[in-house]
């Protein structure tokens, strides 16, 4: 008979690195900079001192001027506006003591030190995406400097009332998208996304053409062409180095797979898409992650369909999914303090250690309040530098 091991006598190895959920970094970095045309505007006056931060905004002179009459007494009045945004604070940390950290198979102070860094990186990324979607106001959000914070400046989607959902409708009644058709539209929320269909309102490159028309005519009083109507225009994103202008569209991972299966996009990368040196390194039918038509650069964010996808929302209770066609300054970033690491100062004795990250920001969609209105309130607020779309976007069979 053959001697067996004891369980108890059988060696057991463990990896001392630890293998953790991996996390990807930011899809929004390529779209974050210092200057007024980014899409995403780092602003870093918090970083020494101060609560809060104005972000000046000021539409273009529209008149026509006077010519060779009298130019005193005609002259025009600057339309500017101050959007407020408040950063609030980010913390978290891991926490052990010497007796567990001395028996683990693997590092904990170092496997904490990496998950603390992703999570930093996820929290802004995730902040992002809430507001896109976000309800925006004049006021402090809701729960700054409570538990766990909120730096999320407006009001999540999810947490706004019909009432403020509609509000924000009918002020960016000129930027925002059902389907393919703005026939779609109703002031109503809930009865436009019924309007969504499956057959004919799924991401294509016929919904951002339309978000693309409507953003070319923001500002215009449609009724009368060429004549301004107050109301911020949409300017395109510019790619200094291309000396090219394009607006960027944020899709989910659904509607960017429907996208990509959307016959004029799937021919206009088979036929017509630069290739370098006949390599399918930079062929975006096998790469995926970003598609160019017609002026529009599509960026997929799977955290828009994880976090924004309103679930049976459409007709037939199809899923809707939206879509975020952007331009110049459609998001403020406002830095209080850059991500730092920290440490448990005295814990029992030096015997409980921990290891912290800390850091303090403020995220917000910009908009702009009519010439003259001081007290802004959800509805006054027009988004300046986006087209919201929604799409039906049902799960994969």
């Amino acid at each position: 008979m053959l001697t067996s091991n004891h369980p108890s006598n059988e060696l057991i190895k463990f990896r001392r690195n630890v293998i953790s959920d991996f996390l990807r970094r930011s899809r929004f970095d390529p779209f974050m900079g210092d200057t007024a045309t980014s899409i995403i505007i780092r602003m870093a006056d918090l970083a020494a001192d101060g609560k809060e931060i104005r972000v000046p905004l000021v539409n273009q002179l529209s008149g026509d001027g006077v010519g060779a009459g009298t130019l005193r007494g005609s002259e025009e009045q600057l339309d500017s506006y101050g959007m407020p945004v408040w950063a609030d604070w980010g913390r978290n940390a891991v926490a052990n003591n010497r007796a567990v950290n001395k028996e683990s198979s693997f590092n904990v102070r170092s496997t904490a030190r990496d998950l603390l860094r992703g999570w930093g990186r996820r929290i802004i990324r995730d902040d992002l995406v809430d507001t896109l979607l976000s309800v925006p106001t004049a006021s402090m959000q809701a729960n700054r400097f409570q538990i766990p914070g909120n730096r999320v400046n407006g009001i999540r989607w999810s947490l706004a009332t019909a009432a403020q959902r509609n509000s924000w409708n009918t002020g960016n009644y000129d930027r925002v998208v059902y389907g393919s058709k703005m026939s779609n539209y109703a002031s109503v929320v809930a009865t436009a996304l019924t309007n969504i269909v499956v057959a004919t309102d799924k991401m294509s490159t016929v919904v951002g053409n339309l978000c693309k028309d409507q953003a070319k005519q923001t500002g215009v009083d449609p009724s009368n062409p060429g004549i301004y109507n107050g109301r911020p225009k949409i300017t395109p994103w510019e790619i200094p180095e291309l000396d090219e202008e394009v607006y960027v569209c944020f899709t989910g991972s659904r509607g960017f797979r429907d996208l990509q299966a959307d016959p004029p996009m799937y021919q206009a990368n088979r036929d017509a898409q630069a290739r370098e040196n006949g390599s399918a390194k930079n062929n975006p039918i096998f790469t995926g992650g970003a598609l160019k038509y017609n002026g529009v650069l599509y960026k997929e964010i799977p955290e828009i369909t994880q976090r924004l996808l309103l679930k049976g929302q459409g007709g037939a209770a199809v899923d809707v999914e939206p879509v975020f066609l952007c331009g110049q300054a459609a998001m403020a970033y406002a830095m209080g303090q850059l991500p730092r690491p920290t440490q448990l100062e005295d814990g029992d004795y030096d015997f409980v250690t921990g290891l912290g990250i800390e850091t303090q920001y403020g995220v917000a969609k910009i908009a702009k309040a009519p010439l003259l209105v001081a007290g802004a309130t959800v509805g006054d607020l027009v988004d300046w530098g986006m087209v919201t779309g929604f799409v039906a976007a049902p799960p994969n069979a």
